[in-house]
């Protein structure tokens, strides 16, 4: 028998009495195998149901950063000490501790912290008492000992980080889908399913916006050398293997993304003053109103770069008020193609650009890495893009 699995279970999976009874189920099944279990969960069921991230934050109208993480750390803490009972009721020994119980440590950011360490003796301590431990995910404690929040999708840092620190056997993430695809099945009718794909292919899939791993629970699973296993919620089975490294014969792309509605900026220097002292100004401007700034492309006196879409009206009155003139492209999408088997081949971009050619899809921005190759589109050509690019790049 296995010593320890780490397991996580969404709110998805938590949303009804059924669900949860049916998660509950799996850690009996997981049992069998393991000498003892650590599920990590996060808030139950999504906007609308009562407990969800969502439904708690529209009890308050404008919280500060610390309370309105200590708000919303109540869903998950919830959410544990339920399925901790339906545990106990099921014949497990079980006990809920709370993220910053578990040792999370965190930088000062509220709604949004980064991890930076695990103290886990607390949490080894109670699993050598009980069979299971369930951790409140998307939680933690700053170094000032305030409660902290991680960014959305962190319960699955939260599942990661521990399973690097005990160095878990294996990590389980439970999920209601039957597969990772090669795209949205939604977007792409014809995405292919994914058996195996490596932890660096997921975590820039997951940036370029694919919502199936969060993108740090991704690199710290590659970092650690763990292997995660996605599994069906309804069947309990496999689904996809995201292992530390995936060679995947005669395919170099893994997968095409697409990111959150965006708007386009573009601005000039006018000449007056010179062109490092303008774009330092104008972006410092931007970074101190708290909008994210992508796909960044400076060339003499213009600059663009794209925001949020719901940034856009913030951006433009920013700039106006100093006197930056800008023009705009909205809304848009970036797509992209994914694969780190892409780096030192020839001709990608070629193709790239080609298939999007063919459907009469003008890119009006590119950026590629050594993994990525994306371009900027309209937001009503963004499907079309993306069903073209994977035609090209992953149908045989």
């Amino acid at each position: 028998m296995n010593d320890l699995c780490v397991m996580k279970f969404g709110g998805t999976c938590l949303s009804t009495e059924a669900d949860r009874r049916k998660s509950v189920d799996l850690c009996l099944r997981e049992l069998k195998s393991y000498r003892r279990i650590v599920v990590v969960v996060s808030a139950m069921g999504r906007k609308g149901d009562p407990y969800s991230t969502d439904t708690l934050l529209e009890l308050v109208s404008a919280p500060i950063p610390l309370e309105k993480s200590c708000l919303l750390a109540c869903g998950e803490v919830i959410s544990a000490a339920v399925f901790s009972d339906m545990l106990r009721q099921s014949g497990i020994t079980a006990a809920a501790i709370t993220g910053w119980n578990a040792g999370l440590r965190t930088d000062e950011k509220h709604c949004g912290a980064e991890l930076e360490s695990i103290e886990k003796e607390y949490l080894i301590a109670t699993l050598e008492e009980n069979a299971c431990v369930v951790v409140a995910g998307f939680q933690g404690m700053s170094s000032k000992g305030t409660v902290s929040t991680l960014r959305r999708g962190g319960s699955d840092i939260t599942a990661t980080a521990i399973a690097a620190a005990l160095e878990a056997d294996e990590l389980v993430l439970f999920k209601k889908i039957d597969s990772v695809y090669t795209a949205d099945p939604g977007k792409v009718p014809e995405a292919l399913k994914v058996d195996r794909i490596s932890a660096e292919d997921i975590r820039q899939l997951a940036w370029h916006g694919a919502e199936v791993v969060h993108p740090r629970a991704s690199e710290i699973a590659g970092d650690a050398g763990i292997r995660i296993s996605v599994k069906s919620h309804l069947t309990g089975e496999p689904v996809t293997m995201i292992e530390p490294f995936v060679v995947r014969r005669g395919m170099y792309i893994t997968g095409v993304a697409s990111g959150p509605d965006a708007t386009q900026f573009r601005l000039t220097t006018g000449g007056c003053v010179p062109m490092h002292q303008f774009y330092s100004h104008a972006f410092g401007l931007i970074a101190d109103a708290g909008v994210s700034m992508d796909m960044f492309s400076v060339f003499d006196a213009a600059a663009m770069f794209t925001v949020p879409l719901e940034d856009e009206e913030r951006v433009s009155e920013v700039l106006r008020s100093r006197g930056i003139a800008s023009e705009t492209i909205s809304p848009c999408a970036k797509v992209s193609i994914v694969g780190a088997g892409m780096h030192g081949i020839k001709g990608v971009m070629a193709k790239f650009s080609a298939a999007l050619d063919r459907v009469g899809i003008d890119m009006l921005q590119t950026v590629d890495s050594h993994a990525t190759i994306s371009a900027l589109v309209l937001l009503e050509q963004r499907d079309e893009a993306l069903r073209a690019l994977h035609r090209e790049f992953l149908e045989r």
